[in-house]
């Protein structure tokens, strides 16, 4: 039995208050206590300790939604005015010749930015029938890996596997509402309802999108379609993205984690939550696309509510702390006063509900699993959240994965004797 008492002078268990002065209790790789350190370090008198000292000790970061697969493809990508001129781009870029050495450098220099920046879980779209599939495994980094779907793919639980184990776990991810018919939507979700299976979508992500759900002249159908030599598919009128699956009973009795939500209205909200749907939201991704901004006003009151960085073709890198910051400087004067808490909490426990995976991470609590992370912040705050946000790479000081050491910066040995 692996036994580690850590202690710091913050601990952000999220779920609750911060703790001055905290302690872990890591047994196996899951926190079994947390509290004042003397009282835990008078409790377990021998155990193996680990002082981290001044700094801060919370939850490992949660990138709910990477690309990690498509590094390369973003210094292919010239000027665009919209998103239909950058997805054409994409696509374009995507039809070229494309090595696997190509490929699988862009998904380990992406674990090796992620982990820099105290990521423990990331939510990642696999494009390429699973190349970064044993890369991940072996990153240490805890995997949600959404294998992308099209129409082409037909029996899809003939050529995926949909393996699981303790910190990796395959996912189906149909691509999106312009991207895959009804039929195929609904095939998806028949798989899943069956087996239990959480699965996810981009969905509501830009203006082209609602005009396509609405039957309207689109630039899919104008533009996209002939490009791939895709035939329009007869659909259903909707006046919005969320409608249009909610219509296709597409939420009913299945877990799903939608990726933007940029297009959707303040009265969705409420209905959204009643489905218990996953969101995650890219800020950056959106911005650099000119797709629009979530209305957050109102989505700030879920709870399974995620952030991510979206992939190097839509956006400048995958530094997760400065996704962090233009959230907060963006969206901060929205939210007041709780800006500063929230802006963790999708980065952590909101992230790890989006994916259906915070009854194994994303809060300090007794019974969950130990990934965790300790920062030493150069300026640090009053306020220990805006103290996080402040951080950059070279703050993360260890990151640790169920228990395990991932990444350390620290020579603070275990004392055996304490």
């Amino acid at each position: 039995m692996e036994k580690l008492l850590i202690t710091a002078e913050n601990v952000l268990p999220i779920s609750s208050p911060p703790l001055i002065k905290g302690s872990i209790l890591i047994v196996d790789g899951k926190i079994k206590e947390i509290g004042k350190a003397s009282k835990l370090k008078k409790k377990y008198q021998g155990m193996p300790t680990l002082e981290l000292g001044d700094g801060i000790l919370l939850p490992g970061f949660v990138n709910a939604h990477t690309h990690l697969e498509l590094g390369w493809i973003g210094k292919r990508i010239g000027k665009f005015s919209g998103f239909i001129s950058w997805l054409k781009q994409i696509i374009k870029a995507r039809m070229a010749d494309t090595t696997r050495e190509e490929i699988e450098t862009s998904v380990e220099e992406g674990i090796k930015m992620l982990l820099q920046c105290g990521v423990t879980t990331i939510g990642e779209i696999s494009s390429y029938g699973g190349l970064d599939k044993p890369l991940l495994k072996k990153s240490g980094m805890r995997t949600v890996l959404f294998s992308e779907l099209f129409d082409w793919h037909g029996d899809f639980w003939e050529i995926f596997s949909f393996d699981k184990d303790e910190t990796f776990e395959e996912r189906p991810f149909p691509h999106a509402t312009y991207s895959c018919s009804p039929e195929f939507l609904k095939k998806v979700w028949r798989f899943n309802h069956q087996r239990g299976i959480p699965l996810g979508i981009h969905l509501a992500e830009s203006p082209d999108e609602v005009k396509f759900l609405r039957g309207e002249v689109n630039d899919f159908e104008k533009k996209i379609f002939p490009l791939i030599g895709k035939e329009p598919f007869v659909r259903d009128k909707s006046d919005t993205p969320f409608q249009y699956l909610k219509g296709l009973k597409f939420f009913n009795g299945t877990k799903v984690t939608a990726v933007h939500m940029v297009q959707i209205l303040p009265e969705e909200v409420e209905e959204i939550n009643k489905h218990d749907i996953g969101i995650v939201l890219c800020p950056r991704s959106n911005f650099y696309l000119k797709v629009g901004a979530p209305p957050l006003k109102y989505l700030a009151d879920l709870e399974r509510i995620g952030i991510g960085t979206d992939g190097l073709s839509s956006n400048f890198n995958l530094d997760f702390f400065e996704e962090l910051r233009f959230f907060y400087l963006t969206f901060g004067k929205k939210l007041g006063k709780k800006a500063p808490f929230f802006t963790i909490y999708l980065a952590t426990l909101g992230g790890a509900r989006a994916l259906f995976l915070d009854e194994r991470i994303g809060s300090i609590d007794k019974g969950k699993e130990a990934d965790l992370i300790f920062l030493s912040p150069k300026n640090p705050f009053p306020d220990p959240y805006l103290s996080v946000i402040s951080c950059c790479k070279e703050d993360v000081k260890l990151v640790i994965v169920k228990g395990k050491v991932v990444s350390s910066k620290t020579d603070i040995p275990v004392n055996i004797n304490d």
